[in-house]
């Protein structure tokens, strides 16, 4: 079956500072989405000053040179602006009206230009990220499972620990002089992608590109974001305690890379057919017929030097953790002999299809992928998304899945109810 798509024409820049410009014309739009994509996530980190990408997240509204109060000056142009941090990347937009739009390259501009950090600004982030650490970690069930994960799957990889970090101190101590060094070495020109999406021609976002962003000088250069790889772990047991009511297990794998999109779709499909419906075979068998979890899933998290494959469930009552591990791996390999198997891999493919084809009508969702894409120097994947999706055969994802959810380097966690005493 071939899927219909919308082929997005785009324009690119190189400033003399370093900074990718990137624009899309949109005659349709009454707004512009200018989006700002970092190359800095928790993965370039020191280990033992982490969360610093997360603490950044914070701090860029915290005001610059000549914008005191960053959000007042958003809203008063009628715009909306927010971020979002990962072990890959930091990304920022701003949505304007049309006629706004040199506000928003001017507040976006004077914060990369100079951002005012301060003791006082510096203080009060502190603690709002703490404290959101606290909450998120301490205070809600598997709070903890991002640390447990990657600390099961990685030993030296620069995916070892996940985007709010290994732990609060080392947001708690960190000092001016550590604060304004990450953001000298990642938040310059070099290391950013600018991307604008509106009713704006090339030749006017060049005009805005280079008046409010060329200027600023370099400071250093593009984050190589080094990967350091890793020999596959022994498979291993965590066990951990955890508030959730229940006891549940995970079990998660290393996956291939984004940069390889065919074989990162193929697992994205993978999970999709095993957990991702209500009417999935972990919905299905494990969940409304066997009864031996009241939640059972899967998902792939891509990530740019390599992918995760995470498959969980939550126990009922006198289920043991080898019954419930028995039975995930039961219903993962009959998905393999499943005759409905290409039968519900077009349904599955229709609907992240439907989704491909909503995204390239969301100005949004374009700023963001052509800032994504470019980051990963493959910006013309962003029209080829939908072509590999429709190619992708049966035998294709049998063939990677088996390849990636190999018995023998898996990770498993196991997590039992805290006591109350």
């Amino acid at each position: 079956m071939e899927y219909f798509c919308i082929v997005i024409e785009y324009n690119k820049l190189q400033l003399r500072n370093g900074l990718c410009f990137i624009h899309v014309e949109d005659k349709s739009r009454t707004s512009i989405v200018l989006n700002t994509l970092y190359r800095v996530g928790a993965r370039d980190e020191d280990e033992e000053r982490t969360g610093f990408a997360h603490l950044f997240e914070h701090l860029m509204f915290s005001g610059s040179a000549n914008v005191p109060i960053f959000d007042k000056e958003v809203e008063e142009a009628g715009g909306q602006n927010n971020a979002f941090t990962n072990n890959d990347f930091t990304n920022y937009y701003l949505v304007m009206p049309q006629e706004n739009v040199e506000t928003a390259f001017w507040l976006e501009s004077d914060r990369m230009f100079s951002l005012n950090i301060n003791e006082n600004s510096l203080k009060v982030q502190q603690g709002v990220v703490v404290e959101e650490f606290k909450q998120r970690c301490f205070n809600a069930p598997f709070g903890m499972l991002w640390h447990h994960i990657r600390k099961a799957l990685y030993e030296k990889s620069s995916y070892r620990w996940p985007t709010i970090g290994l732990t609060f101190e080392h947001i708690e101590e960190a000092s001016l002089q550590n604060v304004q060094s990450f953001y000298n070495k990642f938040y310059c020109p070099s290391n950013a992608i600018v991307s604008l999406v509106g009713n704006i021609s090339w030749e006017k976002a060049q005009e805005l590109a280079e008046k409010w962003f060329g200027s600023i000088e370099p400071r250093s250069l593009r984050n190589s974001s080094s990967y350091i790889s890793q020999e596959k772990l022994s498979p291993s047991i965590i066990e951990e305690t955890d508030l959730s009511p229940n006891p549940a297990i995970f079990l998660v794998w290393e996956g291939p890379s984004v940069k390889n999109l065919h074989d990162s779709l193929c697992m994205e499909l993978f999970a999709e057919l095993l957990g991702g419906s209500d009417v999935s075979p972990l919905q299905i068998e494990l969940v409304k017929k066997q009864q031996l979890f009241n939640a059972s899933e899967c998902f792939y998290l891509k990530g740019i030097d390599e992918g995760m494959f995470i498959l969980y469930g939550i126990l009922n009552d006198g289920i043991s953790f080898d019954t419930a591990k028995e039975g995930l791996f039961t219903e993962l390999n009959k998905l393999y002999s499943d005759v409905t198997f290409s039968e519900r891999l077009i349904g599955v493919k229709n609907r992240i299809s439907t989704q491909l084809l909503v995204e390239r009508t969301q100005p949004m969702q374009i700023a963001q992928k052509l800032c994504y894409y470019e980051n990963i120097d493959s910006l013309s994947l962003i029209n080829q998304e939908t072509s590999i999706l429709d190619n992708i055969t049966a035998e294709d994802i049998i063939a990677v899945s088996k390849k990636v959810l190999n018995n023998d380097i898996f990770q498993t966690i196991h997590y039992t109810p805290k006591s109350n005493a």
